[in-house]
């Protein structure tokens, strides 16, 4: 039996899933296939991998950088050091996007595309970390640290990180953004649902960080001045371990300030792992008296056996891919046309989070992988884009029973 440690554990299942890590660095998303499948899950359960749109995924930002870093790779001067650096080269892809597609530049422009999607996942991750980082801190009450001072400085420190944060958020214009990514289904859709819909959520999970950590403010200056006075007090029983209080009881006329003073609940209680107590604890466990009813309860000599269960893990499937698969289980059995957007309206309790475009993309995405071998036909309600070449405009999708 091999005693592994955390740390082989961890690096062995990541060695298992090596090419599904490696294809998913350089394409910047994978799609998950019966293949990949249970190296997505393992790498989605040490959290290497966040989901992406149309049952894609994509490398956290963390782990991408770690790897721009091992390998010195170029984008790892790209990426700056915090949120708004993250969005100052946000806005510089999408301009030179844009500037590529003018000017007929496809090879830049599917590099800017890329580029632009690791930039959208990298705000939403390193916002998403900030707030894990500041819940936990104010969870603990910056339990790292033991004294007030130390307390009072990391409190200062968030709270400025926090403020930053929440009026970044505030007074950014998102609309530029998704006016300009309009043209691009991927792009406006990574955008849409990784960010845009996100940011209310994040600014008022920050805006509660922030209040709290304002409240603690003011409750550790409440305590500074008693914490004062008790450091002063352990620092003189320190110096002086033989001082013992007077007893002002016995006295005729005690001074004026024991009638103020609010008195202060002392708890002692014995060191016993100095080394000079072991003979005063020998000499009161010799002296404990034997009782006919102290028993010692002893297992009976066994074999230890191990047991190793195999664990099972269910994933739960998302309400849009449990529409999907109901609406194509009717479109099977029916002879006639169903229409995807009168299916949307007529079933409100599977697709009520749904939205209608995200609706028909997910149907389109789910024909192009299982339409060949599926047992529908798929037709498409469509014209063509009038200012950009190659695009469609889609109306509605209509599925029936495949005719043999």
């Amino acid at each position: 039996m091999t005693n592994q440690t955390a740390v082989e554990i961890f690096l062995s299942r990541l060695f298992k899933c090596a090419g599904t890590v490696s294809t998913t660095y350089y394409n910047t998303r994978v799609l998950k296939t019966d293949e990949n499948a249970s190296d997505i899950e393992l790498l989605r359960q040490i959290r290497l991998l966040s989901p992406d749109i149309r049952d894609t995924f994509q490398l956290r930002s963390s782990f991408r950088q770690f790897l721009n870093t091992s390998l010195s790779t170029e984008r790892l001067f790209a990426i700056g050091a915090n949120v708004g650096g993250y969005f100052a080269r946000l806005e510089k892809l999408v301009a030179e996007h844009s500037l590529a597609i003018q000017d007929g530049r496809d090879v830049a422009a599917e590099q800017y595309e890329m580029e632009i999607r690791e930039a959208i996942s990298d705000i939403a991750d390193s916002i998403d970390d900030e707030l894990t980082i500041l819940h936990a801190m104010v969870a603990t009450k910056f339990a790292a640290v033991s004294t007030i001072a130390e307390k009072r400085r990391q409190n200062l420190h968030y709270q400025e990180r926090t403020s930053k944060l929440v009026n970044l958020l505030e007074n950014f214009h998102f609309a530029d953004f998704a006016e300009q990514l309009a043209g691009n289904e991927d792009l406006a859709l990574s955008f849409r649902a990784l960010l845009e819909d996100r940011i209310p959520n994040f600014r008022e999970k920050l805006k509660a960080v922030l209040q709290q950590l304002q409240q603690y403010l003011f409750e550790f200056r409440k305590i500074e001045d008693r914490a004062r006075l008790v450091r002063s007090f352990a620092l003189h029983l320190n110096r002086n371990p033989d001082w013992t209080p007077k007893n002002w009881d016995e006295t005729a006329s005690p001074p004026e300030w024991v009638g103020l003073a609010m008195p202060m609940a002392l708890v002692c209680h014995p060191d016993v792992t100095q080394p000079e107590s072991e003979v005063v604890l020998r000499e009161i466990a010799a002296a404990i008296p034997a009782s006919a009813e102290m028993r010692i309860e002893r297992r009976p000599p066994g074999q230890l056996v191990e047991e190793t269960t195999e664990s099972i893990i269910v994933v739960a499937q998302s309400p849009l891919k449990k529409a999907v698969q109901a609406f194509f289980t009717d479109a099977v059995v029916s002879q006639d046309w169903i229409s995807a957007r009168r299916w949307w309206l007529e079933h409100p309790s599977m697709t009520a989070n749904i939205g209608e475009d995200v609706w028909l993309l997910r149907l389109v995405s789910e024909d192009e992988r299982e339409g060949r071998s599926g047992r529908w036909s798929f037709r498409r309600v469509e014209h063509p884009h009038p200012v950009f070449d190659g695009n469609v405009l889609i109306h509605d999708i209509l599925a029936a029973r495949k005719r043999l």
